[in-house]
């Protein structure tokens, strides 16, 4: 038998196989990664401010041209008319000093009607109005005559019966008194600084009307009251033809003052001390009535003194001036531009980051110049039309700008439209805002909030795209 030796090879462990790395990434120039982006954007965002601030500036050069420009017109119609009265005035005397005794109405009733007109200088307007006044109530004296002294003179016969207004200018017409029965004319005008102070007569601006009329002016004409004295009830009815611009007010000096007053105008505002107790407001024009009684005001029925800041303060006043809103809407629309500037910023740089086409900081710069000169063509836009629409064209004008200049840059048409539609959405939504009042913080917050939530998630997958390469 035979037998054979074979030789057992000898076993070799299997060579392990090493891995072999990923190849390197090419880096990214510092310029095209998100980093510098983001950087690029948050100061080109800051030093846009500085445009905008300058439209901001301009926009209140505007504004105060259009005040004055309204200014000049009043100040040759009329300015806003403050009626105060009718004020009996009695001289007396003490010894060797001369005083007057005021005694205010003790019913006061006052019907205006009011027909207001639009004036022009250059591209601004102005409100002005002609306006019928009937005043009626009576007079009492028991009781409001000086307190009886020793060497007390009074002169009832040198008594004067007087109106409060801004500017004599405006009276249309001759004004009488009809005083117990007998009729008396206003025929002098003069100052009277106890009973009406133009310190305190303001514009709808709240600037001092001093330097544009007669300070304290007064209608007033000579009145004998020597059979009047004990009396305590003497009628009287007056009528008033008056023209003025912006507003027509009324000092509720009876010990009881109705008020009532109706007019064209569409939009007028009712301010002062009082508010109406009752209006009513249409396109046709409105009605306002009030109800002052004596204790709801600072000063007495009868005085011997100053008491021309509490009368003037006390007044209810009907406002009709021309709202110059483009202003203050392109004013708050302003405020809003450090978000649309970050926001369309942002969407051209996730949509830089998703097809891979960069955009450079010039044309970041581009963009953002078309967004600041937006608010440019509404403030200039406005001074011409409604501001709805002013606001239209300046917003198409700029997204079509912005649109058609990414479609350029990015040679991709859907994802500039994109752009372009959210810059739409976005002007559409500040618009809502400057349109809210009440509630603008309210939906301007819960906006804010869903579109940093929108963007917050857009960016989780951008981010992850770019630091995790494809293989």
């Amino acid at each position: 038998m035979e037998t054979t030796n074979e030789v057992t090879p000898p076993v070799v462990p299997p060579i392990p196989v090493v891995a072999q790395p990923m190849p390197a990434q090419p880096k990214k120039p510092f310029h095209q990664t998100v980093g510098f982006k983001v950087l690029l954007i948050a100061i080109l965002s800051l030093a846009l401010l500085i445009p905008t601030v300058f439209i901001d500036v301009l926009s209140s050069e505007r504004k105060a041209n259009a005040s004055e420009a309204q200014r000049e017109i009043a100040s040759k119609w009329s300015l806003p008319q403050y009626v105060t009265g009718p004020v009996i005035s009695i001289p007396y005397s003490v010894g060797n000093n001369n005083y007057v005794q005021y005694v205010l109405p003790k019913n006061l009733n006052i019907n205006a009607d009011i027909k207001s007109q639009t004036l022009h200088r250059s591209i601004y307007e102005a409100v002005v109005y002609n306006s019928e006044i009937d005043i009626d109530g009576s007079f009492t004296f028991v009781n409001m005559m000086p307190e009886k002294v020793d060497s007390l003179v009074v002169m009832p016969e040198s008594a004067k019966i007087k109106v409060g207004l801004t500017d004599l200018r405006g009276i249309s017409d001759k004004i009488s008194v009809d005083f117990g029965g007998k009729t008396y004319d206003l025929n002098d005008g003069g100052i009277d600084a106890n009973i009406q102070s133009t310190s305190a007569i303001v514009d709808m601006e709240g600037n001092s009307l001093i330097s544009y009329g007669d300070k304290e002016s007064v209608a007033l004409g000579k009145i004998d009251l020597s059979q009047y004295v004990d009396s305590t009830d003497v009628p009287f009815k007056m009528h008033i033809s008056l023209k003025g611009s912006e507003a027509l007010c009324f000092a509720p000096v009876g010990e009881t003052t109705v008020i009532k007053v109706k007019g064209d105008c569409p939009n007028p505002s009712f301010n002062g001390s009082f508010l109406p107790a009752e209006r009513k407001v249409d396109k046709d024009g409105f009605t306002a009535s009030w109800k002052v009684i004596s204790i709801n005001r600072p000063y007495p029925q009868s005085f011997n003194t100053d008491k021309s800041a509490e009368i003037t303060e006390s007044q209810i006043r009907v406002g009709m001036r021309v709202a110059v809103d483009n202003f203050q809407k392109t004013d708050r629309a302003i405020k809003y531009a450090l978000l649309v500037i970050i926001l369309t910023f942002v969407a051209a740089l996730f949509v830089e980051l998703k097809t891979r086409r960069p955009i450079s900081a010039l044309q970041y710069l581009l963009i953002g110049l078309a967004l600041v000169l937006f608010y440019s063509l509404l403030l200039s836009i406005s001074e011409h039309m409604a501001f709805g629409l002013a606001y239209l064209i300046a917003a198409a004008m700029t997204v079509g700008l912005v649109t058609l200049y990414l479609v350029g840059v990015l040679k991709v048409k859907r994802q500039a439209l994109m752009i372009g539609g959210l810059l739409a959405i976005l002007y559409a939504y500040i618009y809502v805002l400057l349109n809210l009042e009440t509630y603008a913080l309210l939906v301007g917050s819960i906006g804010l909030f869903i579109i940093l939530a929108l963007i917050m998630y857009v960016s989780l997958n951008l981010t992850k795209k770019e630091i995790i390469p494809e293989e």
